[in-house]
């Protein structure tokens, strides 16, 4: 009659202690896992004597030691120490969480970075645009329109009429020179002179003579051919000086006259004094150079062409020329010459292109971003060229979504000098960053790194 008193005690003990176990837990906090092994021991002489009684009885006592151990294991379960962190707050968990964000290519700016980074946007929009290949160039004066002003003849510079940067008319008045080969050659030319005067009136008297019979027809021969001698003689020496530099109009001026003239330098073509290099008083040796006129109302921009867009190029194609100095101006110009040969040091072809430049804006030496229009526009959807960001492989735009800054990879079709035709990544409407992008694209790669989340706080 024992037994079954005794087995209902401990019975009634192991469910005490499955109730109390887990309520302890909660109770005691950190503490219960030190606690635990401590709830137990009361109960272990019933069970002890349990075991003893039941010692027969094994399919009886099998059930209970089966929930027993499963109850340990729940026990075992609920208290591990990893619990107790997982529920611990961590001071470090917001810049993780903007990790994904990073990986997805989000940025978050406050309103204080945008406005420090100037940051502005811009829409995609449907509008026209042309197939352009890009060149890069050099404004250079064209070839005929530059003249080198030089003297034939020694002499020295008694007069200077022009400086530096005087703008003359063709045959102006540049320099005079004083020359004595000149001088001699002058001399010459009027003493012929002098000699022709008195050979036409001997040739006239002779004539008079021989109509009357007095004189004999050889007389006459012969003054005609003393008469034609001296003539060839001042046609020498007429292109003696001419050939020196002498104007014709100065020529006759010595043979009407009789007086010997200095030389007069003169402007070979309309233009600009870009070089001068005389002074008054120097002494100048044949073929000296000593002024350089230009003519700048027309130059061309030699562009350099790689090999892959030749197939685009040919003679009178359309092209707009834009330069550092004047960025809101287009120059319009055409393509004039195609060099048929490559350079064998760059691999470019040399193309010209001839501008108009009356207001001579364009210099020589300039450096210029040639656009030439390959192909005929079409109305798609676009964006800025100053929107693109061309980096790791390909081009991508920051793109403004919900007030944060997607990175978004793009397909890039047609592009001329303003605009880029979007065949993938962008609808209309949406609207990119222009300004700022090259600070958002730096924070973007810091947050990528490991740093701290862009908008977030850093610790």
């Amino acid at each position: 009659e024992r037994i079954p008193t005794v087995k209902a005690s401990v019975w009634i003990c192991r469910l005490a202690s499955f109730l109390l176990i887990p309520l302890l837990f909660f109770v005691s906090g950190p503490g219960a896992c030190s606690r635990d092994a401590d709830v137990p021991q009361p109960l272990a002489p019933s069970v002890a004597l349990a075991d003893e009684k039941a010692h027969g009885h094994g399919q009886e006592q099998a059930p209970s030691l089966e929930h027993e151990e499963k109850g340990h294991g729940h026990e075992e379960k609920q208290t591990p120490p990893e619990g107790h962190q997982e529920k611990e707050p961590h001071a470090h968990e917001e810049p993780h969480s903007k990790a994904p964000e990073a990986e997805s290519g989000t940025v978050r700016l406050s309103a204080e970075e945008r406005a420090n980074i100037g940051l502005n946007t811009v829409p995609a929009e449907f509008r026209p645009v042309e197939d352009v290949r890009l060149l890069n160039g050099v404004v250079k004066p064209h070839p005929d329109r530059v003249a080198l002003v030089t003297t034939r003849v020694a002499g020295r510079a008694v007069d200077i009429h022009v400086n530096l940067g005087d703008r003359v008319k063709k045959g102006q008045d540049l320099a005079d020179v004083q020359s004595v080969e000149l001088e001699k050659l002058e001399l010459d030319l009027i003493q012929a002179e002098n000699r022709l005067a008195l050979a036409q009136a001997d040739l006239e008297r002779i004539r008079a003579l021989v109509e009357k019979g007095i004189a004999a027809k050889k007389d006459l021969l012969a003054a005609q051919n003393h008469h034609q001698t001296v003539v060839n003689e001042i046609e020498s020496l007429t292109r003696q000086l001419s050939l020196l530099g002498m104007p014709e109009s100065e020529i006759q001026k010595v043979r009407r006259e009789k007086t010997v003239s200095t030389l007069h330098i003169l402007a070979p073509i309309s233009g600009t004094i870009v070089e001068r290099r005389i002074i008054l008083g120097q002494t100048i040796e044949p073929n000296t150079h000593i002024f350089k006129v230009v003519d700048t109302s027309t130059m061309i921009v030699e562009g350099e062409a790689f090999e892959d867009v030749l197939r685009f190029l040919k003679e009178g194609q359309q092209v707009r020329v834009t330069v550092a100095s004047y960025p809101g101006e287009v120059f319009k110009g055409r393509i004039t010459f195609i060099s048929p040969t490559v350079d064998p040091q760059k691999r470019t072809v040399h193309v010209w292109v001839l501008i108009s430049n009356h207001h001579g804006m364009l210099k020589q030496g300039l450096f210029a971003d040639l656009s030439v229009a390959v192909g005929e526009s079409h109305r798609t959807v676009a964006i800025p060229l100053e929107a693109l960001i061309n980096a790791d492989g390909g081009e991508f735009v920051f793109v403004e979504q919900g007030g944060a800054f997607i990175r978004r990879d793009l397909i890039i079709g047609a592009r001329d000098n303003r605009y880029a035709e979007v065949k993938r990544g962008l609808r209309p409407g949406e609207r990119v960053v222009t300004d700022g992008k090259r600070q958002l694209y730096t924070k973007y790669l810091m947050s990528k790194r490991g740093g701290p989340a862009l908008g977030g706080h850093g610790h």
